[in-house]
């Protein structure tokens, strides 16, 4: 928990914050606070700022005072990722990444290799999501949510999302093809620079050729198949100015 993340509902007056739980076992069990210490801190959607420690108990919580959160939460980078559905477990773990790095908008969609069971899994609830989306921001040192799409098909998500892609200034395909170029480097986009990562087992020839028709260029990472958690860092690091 690089960042303490602050809500509403934490709030006990203009300046005064309570926290519990998690955040307050953190503080005293990880940070080993003390009052007077002062913490970095976010107000949730807005800015960030900074905490100061007044009380600390074990039942209640930590109080902390906040006057004033003035500092802008970093710049969003614009590569939107379009991911077909994980696993459940690299799952959580990509939309980890996905708040943690500064993507402000991401889709997940099936695809003929997705199993249909991962839609229906605990990891796919509301409260899941938002849970491992909030650590990530917590991770990232960020206080804003990303926005998050799910279409349960290639043919919904080209229908519904015709708008967004025509306007991207760079769309890529990241797929082990023979032949196909390495990702590129330090890309500095006009507009948004969708990033389509498929499942595990790859796309199927129909389905890289229906990104292909839509100005989606292949690159690939190398011969290794990589999980899709791995494959997004890995991408986004190489694509990230």
């Amino acid at each position: 928990m690089n960042l303490l993340l602050l809500h509403e509902t934490d709030r006990l007056g203009e300046t005064r914050f309570l926290v519990s739980g998690r955040r307050a076992e953190h503080i005293r069990k990880v940070l080993h606070s003390v009052p007077g210490d002062v913490l970095r801190a976010g107000f949730f959607g807005g800015r960030l700022g900074s905490a100061t420690v007044t009380s600390i108990d074990k039942d209640r919580g930590v109080e902390l005072e906040c006057p004033v959160f003035d500092q802008e939460p970093p710049a969003k980078n614009r590569i939107v990722p379009v991911i077909s559905l994980p696993r459940p477990q690299s799952f959580k773990k990509t939309l980890h990444f996905i708040a943690s790095s500064g993507i402000a908008k991401a889709f997940f969609v099936g695809s003929a290799r997705v199993e249909k069971s991962y839609w229906k899994s605990s990891a796919m609830t509301p409260e899941a999501i938002r849970e491992e989306l909030i650590l990530g921001l917590e991770q990232g040192m960020d206080v804003i949510l990303p926005e998050l799409k799910f279409y349960h098909s290639l043919r919904d998500f080209f229908q519904q999302e015709q708008d967004f892609l025509e306007n991207c200034s760079l769309k890529l395909l990241a797929h082990p093809e023979p032949g196909a170029p390495p990702c590129p480097h330090a890309v500095e986009p006009a507009g948004d620079l969708a990033l389509a990562i498929g499942p595990e087992g790859g796309y199927t020839p129909d389905e890289t050729a229906a990104f292909r028709d839509r100005g989606f260029e292949c690159v690939t990472l190398g011969p290794f198949i990589l999980r899709v958690e791995f494959a997004l860092s890995v991408l986004c690091g190489k694509l990230m100015p």
